[in-house]
Formats: C-alpha cells, structure tokens, sequence
C-alpha cells in the first residue's frame, strides 16, 4: 500500500519521480495531488492481506486477469495489469481512463512506462471479471465466505473444479488490494 514504500530504501528518487509523474497525471485530470503516506495502512488482518491469503503469483497469473480483462472489454484499468504487472499504480480517486505517468523503470535492459488507474473503477473491473473467473458475488459484492474458499483452493459451487484456482487467488490479491486501496485512501502500487 502507497507508492514510496512499494520501493526499497535505495530507490526512493524513483519512488518520488513517479510521484510526480501520477501528479503531472492527476493534475491534468483536476483532480488533487496525491499525498504518499508516511506509515501506509496496515491493512493486514492476523496473515491475511485484507482476506487474500497472498500466495506468491507470478506475474504470468496478473497478466492473465488483465487479458481476460480486454478479452471481455471489462475496462482499462485492469488491462494494466497484463501491461506491465511489475510497477503499475491504482490511486484512490475515480477517473475514466489510465494516464501515463511518463516515469520510466529499467526492466529486463528495456525501459517501461508506469501506468496509473483509479483503484474504484480497477475494483469495479474485477467484479465484472468475476463471473469470467467462476467467482460468485452477493448482491455485486464478494463474501467472505468465496474469499475463504479461494484462499483454500476449495470449489467454489457444486461441480466446480480447482482448473482455476490459481487464477482466483490472483484475482482475489488484485480484489483486496483496490478494495484496501479505496478504503483507506490510499494507491496500490503493484512492484515486481
């Protein structure tokens, strides 16, 4: 949670050129600047983050929401994610569409744009990714009791396989982090 501490000690002039970077964004947009806070949120409940167990997905698994994603035009902010799963940032305020951040970061000897989305319309987009996913909702929310299963890689619905376990863990990390993000006001900064 937040964009400063999503880097290592050594990088916070690249933590603080992104910051720029979303605010040049935010400010284009009309909308206030984002304040990093100084002592993210714990947002961690006993082992859970939020009621994601967060088991170690490779960036294969986040890609793979964000193209389901595009494949079924859910909306821009979570395609991010199969963009460039390794540094993207959802920020606590409602905006249509993702802005380019024009900060830069070094990954595998080429340079990648860091995007940032809305963490409300990036959970909005994962609801609406659910059902591709097999992933029941109550009244379009997740209960805890499907948060559970997933964490525990149990079906989810009568004659459900675990085919997709892997994937709903991943939605499930990506669900809680824009959830958190949104609650407490804060971004999500997803660093690979």
């Amino acid at each position: 949670m937040g964009v400063c501490s999503s880097y290592i000690n050594e990088a916070q002039d690249a933590a603080q050129s992104l910051l720029k970077g979303i605010n040049r964004g935010l400010s284009k947009l009309n909308l206030p600047e984002y304040i990093d806070p100084t002592h993210p949120p714990d947002v961690y409940v006993k082992h859970l983050f939020g009621r994601s167990a967060l088991d170690h997905h490779g960036a294969s698994l986040l890609i793979e929401i964000g193209e389901l994603a595009e494949e079924h035009n859910l909306g821009p902010h979570l395609v991010l994610v199969a963009a460039n799963p390794y540094r993207v940032v959802f920020l606590p305020y409602d905006f249509p569409e993702p802005f380019d951040t024009t900060h830069q970061e070094l990954l595998a000897s080429d340079y990648y744009p860091v995007w940032a989305g809305s963490s409300q319309r990036l959970l909005g987009e994962l609801l609406k990714a659910a059902p591709h996913l097999g992933i029941p909702l109550a009244s379009g929310e997740l209960p805890d009791a499907v948060a559970d299963k997933i964490n525990e890689f149990e079906p989810l619905f009568e004659g459900d396989s675990d085919a997709g376990a892997e994937s709903r863990s991943a939605w499930l990390v990506l669900h809680e982090g824009a959830r958190l993000a949104a609650k407490h006001n804060v971004a999500l900064s997803l660093a690979g």
